[in-house]
């Protein structure tokens, strides 16, 4: 009872936020702006500034109304401006900006990963303070070949065919969403190591504010925004030079991008003509229904993209939600109870643990705590959750729920990278700590997996000993003894840590009447032969012909079907699992079509 009084206590506060407006006037105004804006962030460096500040320029696309009065023309077709409204313009505008950004610490610069420092008070006039805060320092509106140039140029800048695009949540205004997707381009990437790609942004007209009015307006605009965001995706997927793009969607922000998602994968084949660019998603504080997102996500897996979804039972903000909305959202761990999808292509990633009171509302985790930051780098970068600081979970906290995982800070990574910035949360008691050397695999995520390299003509990184974790640990088993000259020789997973990729398989149903599991077998046989399968997933969907129980009964049969053929093979039964589905998470919008007549096999490997 007291946990919901705070909460309906905390929504009274937003309901009358406006009203105390003249309290948060006789603050010191933050600075947000270069005291030179209007010139490219790189022609503002000094010899004194260079290696303390990252030029960043981030490409956006948005649907805000542009204040361009007084706006002069740029170079290249650009048009130069500054401020922009709460409005749906109705049109995409399409644009750059250059961002000031402090270098990291480890960088030789003065911020924290995870941190972005705006000045308040008087701009100092000295260079090295000034190189303290991050600001913009330009801003233009773009015609489409402009900004299809200047994608190019940040792509080879980057020496990388990948984007990074960041769709903002509930009151963002347009600067801090641009100074968020700058920060998030570089906290994301290991230079040497990794790169997220060229930053890019997608920007719908929040109003910026917190009160209840203007989150139900936001609510609405937001959804109005979709079709902006479908039509900016498209532009950017007809870069032939992209091949892989990393979305980050924050909050409110998840709405726009289930519902563009949704249109856009429907036909994402007949669109482009190509199925060789890489979708990796990061869903962070979604507030978004968990029966909406859940509609959507047969036909996302058009994209076959890899969708990591972060929830937190910290995240004050999004309890407020479900009261207003009265549903659960998708970013809520409910206790132990997250949103679980089964497919090797969802992960559900609980950091209620590390979304703490030291970071407000626990709403931004995503961006401002270190420590995730670290995981969505390796979640990006394909890392197995066992190389990960995750705990395995279950649904309900029972023997035989669903699996999810939890990051924790006391539990040591397999993989070094997967951790860079746990210190950002010490232990308070070294008893606390867990050690799990030999932790059994993991579900690992499909299609190419990506790990994290060592820089070149170097080994992977050993972790580095934690006195705090050791202290409590038992020593780590000694090395095996080298191998006899005539064994032969190790499996991949023996050489390497990382696991071969995990296949998907889609076989389209073409016959109800006459189905033939065995007809299967060009497509199946090199997925099976490839490498030692140690767990395969056979699903069973069909059209909306028939009624539903009908059609789940013949879904069950097919599955069954294919996975005793799949044992004929000489596999292993008790590794195939089979599972049909019926009509429901269709492939396509269309329920009738053959398209969501199919079986969808899963093999993961040792």
């Amino acid at each position: 009872m007291m946990r919901w009084f705070l909460l309906v206590l905390f929504l009274l506060i937003l309901a009358g936020a406006g009203a105390a407006g003249g309290y948060f006037l006789m603050q010191p105004k933050p600075t947000k702006y270069h005291p030179q804006f209007g010139t490219d962030c790189s022609a503002l460096l000094s010899p004194s500034t260079a290696n303390a500040v990252d030029c960043v320029r981030v490409l956006f696309g948005t649907n805000r109304s542009l204040v361009l009065e007084g706006a002069g023309p740029a170079a290249a077709g650009e048009t130069d401006f500054k401020d922009v409204t709460a409005e749906d313009s109705g049109v995409l505008h399409l644009g750059r900006a250059d961002i000031w950004l402090p270098k990291l610490i480890e960088q030789g610069g003065t911020r924290d990963r995870g941190e972005t420092p705006i000045l308040s008070g008087p701009v100092p006039e000295d260079a090295g303070e000034l190189a303290k805060y991050v600001f913009l320092t330009r801003i233009t509106k773009a015609g489409r070949e402009a900004f299809l140039t200047r994608l190019d140029e940040s792509m080879a800048d980057r020496n990388s065919g990948s984007v990074l695009l960041f769709v903002h949540g509930f009151n963002t205004p347009f600067d801090d969403a641009l100074i968020r997707s700058a920060q998030l381009s570089v906290d994301l990437s290991r230079q040497g190591v990794f790169d997220v790609g060229a930053p890019v942004l997608f920007s719908w007209p929040s109003a910026g504010k917190v009160s209840l009015d203007d989150y139900r307006g936001d609510q609405d605009r937001s959804l109005a925004a979709a079709p902006f965001l479908e039509e900016f995706l498209d532009l950017i997927t007809e870069n032939e030079g992209v091949d892989r793009i990393n979305i980050v969607a924050h909050s409110m922000g998840n709405r726009i991008l289930t519902k563009a998602l949704e249109s856009y994968a429907a036909d994402y084949l007949d669109r482009h003509g190509r199925d060789d660019i890489e979708f990796r998603i990061i869903l962070v504080a979604a507030d978004v229904d968990r029966d909406v997102f859940e509609a959507t996500t047969g036909v996302l897996d058009n994209l076959q993209a890899n969708v990591t979804i972060y929830t937190s039972d910290a995240d004050r903000a999004l309890h407020v939600s479900e009261i207003v909305n009265s549903k659960l959202r998708l970013g809520d761990t409910n206790r132990d109870k997250p949103y679980i999808r089964v497919s090797p292509f969802y992960q559900t990633v609980d950091a209620t643990g590390i979304a703490t009171e030291l970071f407000g509302l626990g709403h931004n985790y995503y961006s401002e705590n270190p420590f995730i930051l670290g995981d969505i780098l390796c979640a990006m970068a394909e890392a197995d959750p066992e190389v990960r600081a995750l705990e395995r979970r279950r649904y309900a906290g029972t023997p035989d729920g669903q699996e999810y995982f939890r990051v924790s800070a006391t539990t040591r990574p397999g993989y070094e990278e997967c951790s860079l910035f746990r210190n950002a949360f010490p232990l308070t008691d070294p008893a606390d700590a867990v050690f799990e050397p030999e932790r059994a695999p993991a579900r690992s995520m499909p299609r190419r997996s990506m790990p994290l390299p060592a820089p070149e003509g170097e080994a992977p990184p050993e972790p580095e000993a934690d006195p705090r974790l050791m202290q409590s640990a038992p020593p780590p088993p000694p090395p095996p003894p080298p191998p006899a000259a005539s064994a032969p020789p190790p499996l991949a997973s023996e050489t390497a840590p990382f696991l071969p990729a995990p296949v998907q398989v889609r076989l389209m149903v073409a016959d109800r009447q006459s189905f033939d599991a065995g007809a299967f077998i060009a497509e199946l046989e090199p997925a099976l032969t490839q490498a030692r399968p140690v767990q395969i997933e056979v699903f069973a969907y069909t059209n909306a012909e028939g009624e539903r129980e009908d059609n789940l009964v013949l879904s069950q049969r097919w599955a069954d079907e294919v996975r005793l053929w799949i044992a004929g093979r000489g596999i292993d039964l008790a590794i195939i699992t089979a599972e049909g589905f019926g009509e429901e998470r269709p492939a396509v919008i269309d329920p009738d079509s053959l398209d969501n007549q199919r079986i969808e096999v899963y093999v993961r490997y040792d």
